[in-house]
């Protein structure tokens, strides 16, 4: 199976940032200084072809050098080493992930199912819901994957360290996250691969509630 995880900040709906109900925690240096996230709508189901299907766009941030702009290196996903000249990759599993804001363990917060997974940040301009604004938001991604195919876990859900907890390297572990927020997961690891085993078996056999379609209560 084609498989990534990803580090994002930590938001209880990923339906854009609604001040002091949802803000992004987490995620970087950039979240800090600007109080925004590229990742707030990576939940939102929106209509993008002109047809009744929707699509969730899914953004996490890679590195930048100063020889090559932002890139995520998919030839790295296990079973996709032929593909460093490609510019994306079908039929991944990406998993979200984020650092807990009330604990000190980073979970997985959602996942696409057969997403497709692109090299390079690719944009979507969606216009303002206020008529009285006329500038576009440009929506940077690197996934996408049809809404019916993307879970959201519900807060109290991703709070369940023994089922959804994702390691880090950065804190001893033999595998899980590094320093980037991209964790390809195919190093040579027996307790890797009993870990995933597990996550994988708990994603498709997941049927608790789904808040994908769910918004902030802001009445």
């Amino acid at each position: 199976m084609k498989l990534l995880f990803c580090n994002i900040a930590w938001l209880d709906y990923y339906k854009g940032i609604y001040e002091g109900v949802d803000e992004p925690v987490g995620g970087g240096d950039y979240v800090k200084k600007t109080g925004d996230a590229h990742e707030k709508y990576n939940f939102e189901a929106i209509e993008i072809y002109g047809d009744d299907e929707k699509y969730c766009l899914g953004f996490v941030e890679t590195k930048t050098t100063k020889t090559s702009q932002n890139q995520l290196h998919i030839e790295r996903i296990r079973g996709c080493e032929e593909l460093a000249g490609e510019d994306s990759v079908e039929d991944v599993l990406v998993i979200y992930c984020a650092k807990h804001p009330a604990h000190n363990f980073t979970t997985v917060v959602g996942w696409y199912n057969h997403a497709i997974v692109y090299r390079y940040y690719q944009q979507m301009n969606f216009s303002s819901d206020n008529p009285d604004e006329a500038e576009l938001y440009v929506q940077n991604y690197n996934a996408i994957a049809k809404a019916k195919d993307c879970v959201l876990l519900p807060r109290r859900e991703r709070s369940l360290y023994s089922k959804w907890s994702v390691p880090r390297r950065t804190s001893g572990a033999a595998y899980g996250f590094g320093q980037s927020n991209v964790w390809f997961a195919a190093e040579e690891n027996e307790l890797l691969k009993r870990f995933l085993n597990q996550i994988i078996k708990q994603i498709k056999e997941y049927d608790g509630e789904n808040w994908l379609n769910k918004y902030p209560d802001i009445s």
